[in-house]
Formats: structure tokens, sequence, C-alpha cells
């Protein structure tokens, strides 16, 4: 009788028992998004699904759909998730959504979608709909974070989905064009590597494994398939590694997922150096590797380099086998994956059982509402806001009766959990002083327009301008504002930096919402009218014109090919070491009350480096306005003396406080080795240097309120290099021997060395 899966300590056992065949079938996926079930070893199938902002049921009905097909149960034709696409689901879906009537065809397909979706779950709920990455790097704030994915590991728990894909996904905000850039966190690595841990420990503490995506410098969809990304190995360990490594080291997350771009050459899912030697031995990962869907363009190679799971299945495993037959694919190696696909099936729900088997609205309602309430930025107010309930307000744009919650693709959450901005502020001020629609404005005395720019899994942006739909109703509620003497509000209902130069200077209050999820309308409708003061502050810089961005001339690439010729300078750190201004700032956020952070202290001005001592740093924060509000204190730090080329100041560290009026509380940071480091490509190391560090202290990039000097002692890579002085050499006595005898030795009098 077969070894059952029970626990770790039956793995090797079972292993020991499985077909070449079992093996490969387990590494290639049994359904779209799932794996495959072997039944004689009780090793039940496990569904992945997207994602951070909730559960997917354009991918949920098509892996169940599929699934029916394959099992033939059915006459049913199914497509590319059998012959019914994932387009045809999402029409279904879209209809659905606004109310309009399916054909024959369509309630055919949606009826039996739901009939075998109740097969797993009795009474299925409407998912919930959480902000993506952009809003939640916004907060600043980790707590926050951890409790919005707790909410989405209970709601994916309680649909059964056991490995939730991209949570998070902590690709950096390399160009502001990506399709995608809303999924990620920030454009500063430090942040995302701060917020992104907390995502991964939520939802794996509700009992669903993370998944971080997409490993790595995954940053444009176009030609995403393919792309070659040509970058410097520091630019990858400074900026684009420090996300998944936190999310590895500090999450423990148990799933990382192959991107589809190539690195240098080597396609991600195929990447050795990536997926072992930096994944795997440089920082201690033991989980499983999945590909993303279709990436795993050579499945041998890919098993080879350190990708375990090829998505989606079901898939011929004629290559694998032949290879291990061949010996060009050693049996040990798919040994390898086949235990780790085991050992996160017993760590998964499928195996340890469900937490969770209904949504609770009112937990799933009060996380995405903290996020949205904390990650919505106000980028200007002239004193306008926060409006008077008995102001009346006309409030115009499609988007103002409801945003766009999640962006489109596999964040994408169909749902009737949503709520109103308009809606909201009319429970709020009263039906009598809010309307709808430009033809208000005149008997109103605001007008607040929401206007939207999409993102899209699949295609980049072209540029910064707001679609022209949205442009011309925005000027249009400007004209006639300026004719009636009225106030404006615009509210940004965008993937991500949007040009505001043709309309800032003529509205009164700019609100950025990105896609704040479930809760979004309601927060922005509370932040409106003062029942919440805004927190948000800027993951990521909004240029004056994208001309100036640090990756403009090189996104998306040509002839299949991007170079990363910004290198390290990404965000803020290009626009400070070429002193452009932008639009705004990275950190940037306004609030209904002001503070003032003074009196940075650090307990010693003097750090050994080498002997592991810490600094500590405190600064005092003060609320002086006249409202309890939050702040971001952002520590920063700038090597004065830097033998390598490096930014002005890179953020360090950073925290959120509550303050009272007229409150003051003691923030405090640690300053360690890490903090300081390098990575320096020539060596291949991380590096500490010798001098005078500066700690900086404000409130945004731009805005530094206090600095202390910080001298550090280190032995440095640069001491004695290649790139060392003769004179230095010369006067350190334990080197100047060996230098005396090496000038000897090519021929040359020691007397050259007297000038």
């Amino acid at each position: 009788m077969a070894t059952k899966l029970t626990d770790f300590g039956s793995i090797e056992a079972i292993i020991s028992e499985m077909t070449l065949e079992e093996k490969a079938r387990l590494v290639t996926g049994g359904s779209p998004f799932a794996t495959c079930a072997i039944e004689r070893f009780g090793i039940p199938s496990v569904r992945l699904l997207d994602g951070c902002t909730g559960v997917n049921l354009v991918q949920y009905y098509g892996d169940l759909l599929t699934r029916l097909r394959m099992s033939s149960q059915s006459g049913v034709e199914i497509g590319m998730f059998g012959t019914i696409s994932s387009g045809t689901i999402k029409r279904i879906l879209i209809k659905l959504d606004k109310g309009q009537k399916l054909t024959e065809k369509e309630q055919t397909i949606y009826d039996t979608a739901c009939a075998e979706m109740r097969k797993i779950i009795p009474q299925p709920q409407a998912p919930g709909a959480f902000p993506t990455g952009m809003l939640l790097g916004a907060t600043w704030n980790r707590e926050a974070v951890h409790q919005c994915a707790s909410a989405v590991g209970r709601e994916m728990d309680a649909y059964h989905v056991d490995v939730v894909l991209g949570t998070p996904n902590v690709n950096l905000h390399r160009d502001p064009l990506n399709g995608r850039v809303f999924e990620g966190y920030s454009e500063d690595p430090c942040l995302t590597a701060q917020l992104a841990p907390e995502f991964v420990k939520g939802v794996q503490e509700e009992g669903p494994l993370a998944n971080v995506k997409h490993f790595a410098a995954n940053n444009q969809e176009t030609c995403r398939h393919s792309i070659n990304v040509r970058i410097g190995e520091r630019a990858l360990r400074e900026l684009y590694f420090p996300g998944f490594r936190a999310c590895v080291q500090e999450g423990k997350v148990r799933s990382v997922m192959s991107a589809y771009n190539k690195i240098n050459g080597e396609s991600c899912a195929m990447n050795h150096w990536l997926l072992t030697d930096v994944l795997r031995k440089d920082w201690g990962f033991d989980g499983f590797v999945v590909s993303d869907w279709g990436a795993a363009y050579d499945q041998v190679k890919a098993l080879s380099a350190g990708n375990d799971l090829d998505q989606p299945g079901p898939r011929n495993i004629q290559p694998i086998l032949d290879a291990v037959e061949s010996g060009e694919l050693p049996l040990s190696v798919l040994d390898e994956s086949v235990r780790r696909v085991l050992q996160a099936i017993v760590q998964s729900p499928a195996m340890r059982g469900r937490r969770y088997s209904a949504i609770d609205r009112g937990y799933s309602r009060a996380a995405a509402h903290r996020c949205a309430a904390e990650g919505i930025v106000l980028l200007k107010n002239n004193g306008l806001l926060p409006l008077d309930p008995h102001t009346s307000v006309t409030f115009v744009g499609e988007g103002s009766r409801r945003f766009n919650e999640t962006g489109d693709g596999s964040t994408e959450v169909y749902t009737d959990q949503w709520t109103s901005m308009y809606r909201c502020a009319a429970e709020i001020a009263g039906e009598a002083h809010t309307f709808f629609g430009l033809q208000s404005l005149a008997q109103t005395d605001v007008a607040v327009i929401t206007v939207q720019a999409p993102g899209q899994e699949g295609s980049d942006r072209t540029g910064l301008s707001l679609p022209d739909d949205q442009l011309e109703l925005l000027q249009q509620t400007i004209t006639e504002a300026k004719r009636l003497h009225k106030h404006v509000v615009v509210v940004l209902n965008v993937a991500g930096p949007v040009d505001v130069t043709a309309f800032a200077s003529d509205v009164d209050a700019i609100l950025c919402v990105f896609f704040p999820g479930m809760e979004g309308g309601r927060a922005a409708a509370e932040i409106l009218y003062g029942l919440v003061n805004p927190s948000g502050k800027l993951p990521l810089t909004f240029p004056a014109a994208y001309r100036d961005c640090p990756s403009f001339g090189n996104f998306p690439g040509s002839a299949g090919e991007v170079f990363y010729g910004e290198g390290i300078y990404v965000g803020y750190r290009y626009y400070e070491k070429r002193q452009i201004k932008p639009a705004y700032a990275f950190g940037y956020g306004l609030s209904y009350t002001n503070f003032m952070i003074s009196d940075l202290q650090l307990n010693h001005d003097r750090m050994d480096a080498d002997a592991a001592e810490c600094v500590h740093a405190s600064v005092r924060v003060r609320n002086i306005g006249r409202c309890t509000g939050k702040e971001v204190v952002q520590l920063y730090i700038s090597d004065v003396e830097s033998t390598l080329d490096k930014p002005v100041k890179e953020l360090k560290g950073f925290e959120k406080i509550e303050l009272a009026p007229g409150e003051e509380k003691l923030v405090r940071f640690t300053i360690t080795r890490q903090m300081l480091e390098s990575f320096d490509p020539e060596y291949g190391i991380w590096a500490c240097e010798s001098g005078l560090y500066r700690i900086l202290v404000g409130n945004s990039s731009d805005q530094i309120s206090c600095s202390a000097d910080l001298r550090v002692k280190s032995r440095s890579i640069y001491d004695y290099s290649p790139r060392t002085c003769l004179k230095k050499l010369y006067d350190d006595p334990r080197s100047r021997a060996m230098l005396i005898e090496t000038i000897h030795a090519v021929g040359l009098d020691e007397n050259i060395l007297a000038d």
C-alpha cells in the first residue's frame, strides 16, 4: 500500500515510491489554477489564485469550467480555460455587474460555473475588493497593510484558495507608464521592504500560503513575455531585490513567482543564478517557486534552474520524462522540486483544514476602509477642504458614482461590495446639499469631479495625460466653474502619476485615491467632509513631465530589449541628483493640520560599524494645528564622503504616528550598518565605508526638517584596492615595505615616490 501524505515526515517515503510520470505531473500543474492531485498517495490538488485585492472570479470560474471539461462529466465546451476564453467569462461578469441581460449561451456558462462553485462552497458570498499595492504603499503603515492582508487571507480561505498569488507584488515603480505600476508598492526599496513582509504575514497567519511576484525586474507590459532587461547587478541588489528578500527573510513567504522577462539574456523562470544562487543560497529561501503563467518556456531548463512548479496545467510532460531518461535532468533535481511542492501542500489549508467557512463582512470592510482612509493622498488644498456639510456640492463624472476599485487583469475583482463617494457624501451632508452632474453646478457652491486613468495587465500607458474624455470633462468643469465663480475639487482615481500641470493651478484641491478598494468611496467622502484627516503620502514621485522621468528614452525599449540605463537612479534618487523639480515629491502628502519636526538627537555621533554597533536617533514631532492627524516621519541618510557614486540621500526608515492638537511625541529610529551599505559590483559585496554620514529627518523627500552628522568607522574594501592612491599605501607602515618591493620588482626606483 502506498504511503499517504500526512506531514513532512511522510514526504521522503512518497518520493521514493512515486513513478517518474507522477513526479512530472506534480510539478506541471493539473489545471489552469491548481496542482495535480495524486490519489494513491492522498496528495490533494491545491488551488492557486490571484490575488492581493481579493478573489479573482475570472480565474476561479475558468478553472472550474476547465476541470469540468477535463472530467468528461459535461458536454460544455470550455477551450483556453477549454474553448471558453477568459474574455468570455470576464464579459459575463461585467454584464452581471452592470445589471445587463446575458445571452442564452452566457447564462448557461454562468449557471454551470456557479453550480461547480457550490460543490465547493455551498453558499458562496461576493468577495471583497481591497486596495492595490500603490495605495497600500501610500499608507506608510505596516499595521494597516497587515490587517488588509489578513482580511484577504480569510476571504481566500473561505473560497478554498490555498496559495494566494501576488501577495504581494513588489515590482518597483521604475516608470509611471507601466500598465501594472499600480500593483507595486513604491519606487523606493526601503518602503517596499518594510511594508511587503506585513502582507505576507497577514495572509499566512490566516492559513493560505502567500506568493510574492514577479521575480525579478518585471517592470513593463510591452513585450512582457520576452523582453530582455539589460540591468547592472548593483541596481538589482539595491533597488529591485530588497522587496523580495524582505518577503523571504522577514515575511517567511512560502512561494515566489518567477517572471516572464529575461534578465541579461536569461529568462527568469530558467535563470539558475536568480532562482538558486540568489534566492536560495544568498537569502535562504526554502519554499517553492512557481512560474508566471506560461513563463517556463523550457520545462527542463526551468526545473534545472530551480523553478519547481510550471503553471498553467495541464501540460505535456514528455520533455521532462525524456530529459530524466537521457540524463539531461538529474532525477535528484526533479525530486527536489517534488519535495518542495509536497512541503507546500502539507502546509496548505488543503491539508491543514479550513479556518473560515464564510466571509466576515465587518472585518473585511474595516480592513479595506483603514487602508483607503490612510492611503488617499491630499495633493493640493487652498483651504477649501474639509467641506462644511451645509455646503452644496455637485459631483461630476461617473467615477464619482463608482471608483475603479482594483484595476484590470490579475487584480480585478467583480463584486457588489463597493461604496460610492457620491452616495456616501449624501449620507454625510444630506440629500438637500448633494447633487450629481455638471448641470447642477449653478445651484451649488462646489464641484467635485472624479477623473480616471486606467491601468491594466497586458499593455502600458502611452503617456501621463488623462484620457481624452476625462480631460475634456475636467476642462469643461473648470471653465464652467470659473464662469459661475464656483470652487473645484479634483479626485484622481488613477493607476499612477498623471500630468497635473494642465489643471492644478485652476482648481482648489486635488485628492488622489489611486485604486482604493471597496471602501474607497466612503473613505474619500469622509476625507472631503473632514470625518477623516488625510494622512497618505506618495509612494512614488509625480513628475512635472514625462520627459523628466529617469527611464525616459529607455522605456519600453526596442528590438526586444530594454536598457535600465538609469541604474540606481530611480524615482526621487534621480530627480535630486539631476536637480529636477517634480510636480509632487516622493513622500509628499498634505493634512488638515500641521506638524513640527525638530530636535534630532543621536545617542552617539560616532559608530564602529565593524563592531556591530547601532546608533539610536530620536526626533520630536508636535501637532501645531487644530485637529487630530497622522504624520509620517521619514528618515533619510546621505553618504557625504562616498567612494561609490551614490544618491543625494536614501530613505532608510519611517514611522507613522497620530497626534492630537498640541500633542508631542518622541519618534525613535535605530541606525544599523546595513542602512549604510551599498553594493559594489566590482567586488561583488556589500560595503560600508568609513566617513561622514548625514542623518536627515522630514515629512517628504524634499522637506527635511532637521539633520545630524554621524562619523562611521569601518574596515572598507576601498582602504586597499586597485583604487587606492600610492600616497595612502606609502604613508601606512604596514603597506610601505610591500609597495617599495613591488616598485623594485618592476625595475623602478623607489625615489619616484618622493613626488
